[in-house]
């Protein structure tokens, strides 16, 4: 099983092959990700992305890029910020907001000639406390209608390919 942690510095996930712009301890190899990975076509079975794509200034060419590495069917881990969150705005390197619709625009059909085709199987919210212990009706009225609710969001999405 070939695992991959972009951006992953000093917390790659264990048994991946990390990437970084950096060298830390950890670090298989040095690259900058926003450029082709130095990977084959359909080798990757897992990607992770944790607290990357916030600093991806061209994220259309990024997700592409994913998407061309990974298997059919491989796994696509993502944890950002909420774009709602103090942590989305107060990092000066951050280059965008994600939010959960970020990701339907690399679903098929996509827009604007994206050439992926993702699934998102699942989203999950790091709400804050006290939020964190209200029942899912109130979670969901407070995410979509107060400020720094959500701390983190964690998006799974599954590489579909023919």
């Amino acid at each position: 099983m070939v695992v991959i942690d972009l951006g992953c510095g000093k917390n790659k996930q264990q048994s991946a092959f990390g990437f970084d712009c950096r060298k830390e301890p950890g670090v298989n190899a040095l690259c900058d990700i926003e450029c082709p990975l130095p990977l084959k076509n359909d080798c990757a079975d897992v990607v992770h992305a944790s607290h990357v794509v916030e600093h991806v200034r061209n994220l259309i060419p990024f997700m592409e890029e994913i998407y061309r590495v990974c298997k059919a069917e491989a796994v696509v881990q993502v944890v950002v910020p909420y774009y709602t969150s103090r942590g989305a705005f107060r990092d000066p390197t951050h280059v965008r907001y994600i939010a959960e619709d970020t990701f339907q625009y690399f679903e098929q059909p996509t827009d604007y000639g994206i050439q992926t085709d993702f699934r998102i199987e699942a989203i999950r919210y790091e709400m804050r406390k006290p939020f964190r212990y209200l029942p899912e009706f109130v979670r969901k009225r407070c995410r979509r209608h107060l400020w720094n609710v959500v701390e983190n969001m964690y998006v799974t999405l599954r590489v579909r390919k023919p």
